[in-house]
């Protein structure tokens, strides 16, 4: 699957891209569990194109309701989101207990979040959000990737293949 929206608030510009994963580099086994089932796993890409300002709460439910009729109109659809790294989150609230918090564990944390609410206040079941930490040590010092696979319950042992499979391929 391939869908985009863009979000145009004041200053601030964002784009949302749902794009199809390349299966074609997981092993077999998943491979034809995926095809057989017709299964769409499609990578979650937000990005900030301009601005500088918060992102606030009527974006945060922009996108997660862009996403959330994505994927309620696609009942084979699995979306895949890492969390990013390296872009720092501008106007990041520099008191609070947040602080020190690398941003790629702020945005996972704010992802499920953001999840939980969405599930609750919208009364859905059967749907599942597996965030996945994987802490990796280079010459002592630890650092950690952050992923999410949102996924239909009947899904979940596909997750829990990639699930797997991402620990296999990082060594973990």
């Amino acid at each position: 699957m391939v869908a985009s929206y863009s979000i145009i608030q004041k200053d601030n510009e964002y784009r949302i891209l749902l794009t199809s994963v390349n299966t074609e580099v997981l092993p077999e086994h998943i491979q034809e569990a995926i095809s057989n089932r017709g299964i769409d796993i499609s990578e979650l890409i937000i990005e900030r194109i301009s601005g500088e300002s918060t992102t606030t709460q009527d974006v945060l439910h922009d996108i997660t309701n862009w996403v959330a009729e994505l994927f309620a109109s696609n009942p084979n659809l699995i979306i895949y989101y890492s969390c990013d790294d390296i872009t720092p989150i501008p106007s990041r609230n520099k008191k609070s207990g947040n602080k020190n918090m690398p941003v790629n564990a702020y945005r996972s944390r704010l992802f499920t979040h953001i999840f939980d609410t969405y599930m609750t206040s919208h009364q859905v079941s059967g749907v599942t959000n597996t965030p996945i930490q994987l802490d990796n040590y280079e010459d002592g010092i630890g650092y950690s990737l952050f992923f999410h696979f949102i996924a239909r319950d009947i899904h979940s042992d596909i997750v829990e293949m990639l699930k797997e499979d991402i620990r296999e391929v990082s060594g973990k």
